[in-house]
């Protein structure tokens, strides 16, 4: 059995269990009706945003949906589990963000998260909030923009490169107008290659794991080095 095959086998579970079709599904999580077919049918690894919001749709908890995952997991695969244990890492990183039993990552510095995508921004906000830190959101590079200028002192800004109004790329430039010593992770679909970007450019590929951010996230604001773009 694949963890993808397991995850189905819950969220198929919990849907039949309240009643609800793939279709009011699709509604209420605001997920493809496509896509939520795949998840069931074991075809699709879910996104940390795809989990959040499937488990505000059925009416339960990221962490039990995890969790009854891993324990079908474990029950039905344990030699292959123990065999192919890096195959469970998007498990182990939900368990790591739902428990907080990782406390390496805690911090107390001001976030800014910029990103057009509502429910991505609540996430990382909840998320970051979770860890000890502070945040602030805007829902695009021009909003960005006025929030940095307006508080502070903001320690990074984590921000989607594509964007309307102003793109990530663009709301950075200016932001380091005002403060040169500004740092920022980027979030993106595209490879740093295909944005030909430097080495202290900071990016998280979509989709990524709680671990991966809260791991970009401290890199970036215990880095000495000035960011800059050649972009």
């Amino acid at each position: 059995m694949t963890i993808e095959e397991a995850f189905g086998i819950v969220i198929r579970r919990l849907r039949r269990e309240r009643n609800l079709s793939q279709d009011k599904l699709s509604m209420s999580s605001c997920l493809d009706r496509k896509f939520i077919s795949n998840i069931e049918g074991g075809k699709q690894q879910p996104s940390l945003v795809s989990i959040f919001a499937l488990a505000s749709a059925l009416n339960t908890s990221a962490s039990s949906i995890i969790y009854e995952t891993e324990f079908i997991l474990k029950i039905n695969t344990p030699d292959r589990l123990r065999a192919e244990g890096s195959k469970i890492d998007w498990i182990s990183s939900m368990e790591i963000m739902m428990s907080k039993i990782n406390n390496s990552y805690q911090g107390s510095e001001t976030i800014l998260i910029v990103d057009d995508e509502k429910q991505l921004r609540e996430m990382l906000s909840d998320f970051l909030a979770s860890y000890g830190y502070k945040v602030i959101t805007a829902e695009d590079g021009q909003d960005a923009i006025e929030k940095y200028t307006e508080n502070g002192p903001i320690h990074l800004v984590v921000m989607d490169v594509v964007m309307p109004r102003k793109d990530g790329i663009s709301c950075f430039k200016e932001i380091k107008k005002v403060n040169p010593k500004a740092k920022a992770v980027f979030m993106s679909g595209y490879r740093p290659d295909h944005l030909q970007a430097r080495e202290d450019f900071h990016l998280i590929q979509k989709p990524f794991s709680p671990v991966e951010m809260i791991k970009a996230i401290r890199s970036a604001l215990e880095s000495d080095l000035e960011q800059t773009l050649d972009l």
